[in-house]
């Protein structure tokens, strides 16, 4: 088996991924110039692709949705999880037209995959507010879910001449602009349905942990102590580490007053001893998908998924 030379990382441009571009700078000072200098990240759109990078071997990293980690472990894929990303930090946006839950009634809720926490979420407010889903046929008074990439949401809103898309949820920035262009309105953001949700994971496949265990341990350290650069710098973004500010705007494609308000107001946090992996957490989910949305296989088995002695190390020297 030829041993892998480099660690390629899939991520999205959101702020779930965010950490990712604010450590690698780090993790690079750190590891120094030379041949073995083997972090790559890659940009993609949808968790279908991360999937297929990871099945063809084009990806051996990545920054991903927990159910579906979770959904992709269980299936056999050798990924391990080493540790949350973030916690919170979607919003609901809705038409301007949509002012209450009941207004759901009939229409369709965008979410970004089937097997994503911002299904479990919109699953969760539905359900509060005695809202039946819809499988198929027609619609009535039941409200559809239909799985869409993020970056392809605000067109589809734009586009809908008919007004059946009520809302779509994703994380930040995607859906901004149209936002400010007052087509749409933030309805919710995520942490008001469950605060301090999980979001995105950092998973490597397993071969990794041991031909790059010190790469990753050196990954992981420069994950947390961007984490709580990023935490200091939403608390206090005028008076926090200027460079976060132009990091974050760098890597989210904003300027850095949009990047500053799309962290203040998005509701995330990366309180770095909220990202050590919590088998509780992870429990609540995978029940919840499994019996009441029924989207998760019977029997799914995390024995063997989380691999927490990197984030345990560097949260034990803080």
């Amino acid at each position: 088996m030829r041993l892998p030379l480099t660690i390629r990382i899939g991520h999205f441009i959101s702020i779930d991924h965010l950490l990712l571009g604010i450590a690698l700078p780090r993790y690079i000072q750190h590891k120094g110039s030379g041949t073995d200098t083997d972090v790559i990240p890659f940009s993609m759109r949808s968790w279908e692709q991360v999937e297929r990078g990871f099945k063809s071997g084009d990806i051996n990293a990545a920054f991903m949705d927990i159910a579906h980690a979770m959904y992709l472990f269980d299936k056999g894929l050798a990924i391990s999880m080493l540790m949350f990303t973030h916690r919170a930090g979607s919003r609901i946006i809705a038409a301007k037209q949509i002012q209450r839950l009941a207004d759901f009634k009939g229409k369709s809720v965008l979410i970004p995959h089937r097997l994503s926490i911002q299904h479990m979420l919109v699953h969760r407010l539905l359900n509060a507010g005695n809202l039946k889903i819809a499988g198929s046929g027609k619609l009535g008074e039941r409200v559809r879910i239909e799985s869409v990439p993020c970056a392809l949401m605000p067109e589809m809103a734009n586009s809908d001449l008919d007004g059946d898309i009520a809302a779509f949820i994703c994380p930040a920035p995607f859906g901004d602009p149209e936002v400010e262009q007052k087509d749409f309105r933030h309805l919710l953001i995520s942490r008001d349905l469950w605060q301090d949700h999980p979001g995105s994971v950092f998973v490597v496949h397993q071969n990794l942990l041991e031909t790059k265990g010190k790469n990753l341990a050196l990954m992981v350290k420069s994950l947390v102590d961007s984490a709580r650069e990023l935490d200091r710098y939403i608390s206090s973004p005028d008076t926090g580490e200027s460079h976060i500010g132009r990091m974050s705007a760098s890597f989210l494609g904003l300027s850095a007053e949009q990047a500053r308000k799309t962290l203040k107001t998005s509701g995330i946090t990366y309180c770095p001893k909220l990202l050590a992996p919590d088998m509780g957490i992870l429990n609540i989910v995978l029940d919840y998908m499994r019996t009441t949305m029924e989207v998760m296989p019977v029997g799914t088995d995390l024995n063997g998924f989380v691999s927490s002695e990197f984030i345990d190390t560097v949260l034990s020297e803080l």
